[in-house]
C-alpha cells in the first residue's frame, strides 16, 4: 500500500457557477474570485499535510490544463467523474484505493479554516474506524474519509440539505461500518457564513502556530 490520500474537490472558477448561493450579496465575478482563493488556500492546505499524498480532483474535465498550472507538481490530478456529488466522491475514492492508497481521505475546497491537525487527526482515526466523517454546521460533512472503497455511503444521500450527515451514519452503520467523528468546520456558501469567517481569522490570527488562509484573507482584505 502506498498510504494515505488526500483529494480535494475542486470545480473551475467560471463566474456564474460557483458561490452562487452568494448572489446577489456579490457578483458572479466576485463569486469566482473568491472561489480561487479558497481553492488556492485548500491546495497549500493539503500539499502542507506531510501524512498524506494530495491530489485535486477537479471538474469539468477540459479545465485540466487550467488545474495542472494551479497545482503543484507534488500533487495528483484526477478528472472528477458521475452525476452526482456521490458518484463522483465514490469515483475518487475508488481511482486512489485501485492506485493502492489508504486510508483515503476527501475535503471540500471551500474550508478556510480547517487545520493540518483535523486532517492527521482523520489518519489517526481511520486506523480503527471504516469511515471517518467531519460534520459541518449545516448538517453535511467537509470531510469523508474511508480505509476502503464505501459506496453504500454515497448511495441514497439526500444532497445540498440538512440530512446529509445523519443518513451518511446511517448508511454506513446498516453496512456494518464503523464510524469516527471529527470537531465541526463551516465551509462558506452564505453571506452569514462570509461574516463568520472574518472573525475566524482573527481567532486564527491569535493562535500561535495556527494555519491562516491567506489567499481567503487577502481577498476579504480587498472588499474592506
Amino acid at each position: 500500500m502506498k498510504g494515505p490520500a488526500l483529494a480535494v474537490m475542486a470545480r473551475a472558477p467560471v463566474p456564474g457557477q460557483v458561490k452562487t448561493r452568494l448572489q446577489p450579496h456579490l457578483s458572479p465575478e466576485q463569486c469566482a474570485a473568491l472561489y480561487t482563493a479558497l481553492l488556492r488556500d485548500a491546495i497549500e492546505l493539503a500539499c502542507s499535510v506531510r501524512a498524506y499524498a494530495p491530489f485535486l480532483a477537479f471538474t469539468p474535465a477540459e479545465a485540466e490544463r487550467y488545474f495542472r498550472r494551479l497545482a503543484p507538481m507534488r500533487m495528483g490530478l484526477i478528472s472528477q467523474t458521475g452525476s452526482d456529488l456521490g458518484q463522483r466522491m465514490q469515483g475518487v475514492m475508488e481511482r486512489l484505493d485501485e492506485e493502492g492508497y489508504s486510508p483515503v481521505v476527501i475535503v471540500g475546497s471551500d474550508l478556510p479554516a480547517l487545520q493540518p491537525a483535523t486532517l492527521e487527526q482523520a489518519v489517526q482515526s481511520l486506523r480503527n474506524a471504516d469511515v471517518c466523517l467531519g460534520p459541518s454546521r449545516d448538517g453535511g460533512y467537509y470531510l469523508v474519509g474511508g480505509r476502503r472503497t464505501c459506496a453504500p455511503i454515497f448511495e441514497g444521500i439526500p444532497w445540498g440539505t440538512a440530512r446529509v450527515l445523519e443518513v451518511t451514519i446511517e448508511k454506513s452503520k446498516a453496512a456494518g461500518l464503523t464510524v469516527a467523528l471529527l470537531g465541526e468546520c463551516a465551509d462558506v456558501d452564505t453571506i452569514e457564513d462570509l461574516e463568520r469567517l472574518r472573525l475566524d481569522i482573527q481567532r486564527l490570527r491569535r493562535i500561535p502556530d495556527a494555519r491562516v488562509p491567506v489567499h481567503t484573507e487577502a481577498w476579504l482584505k480587498r472588499r474592506e
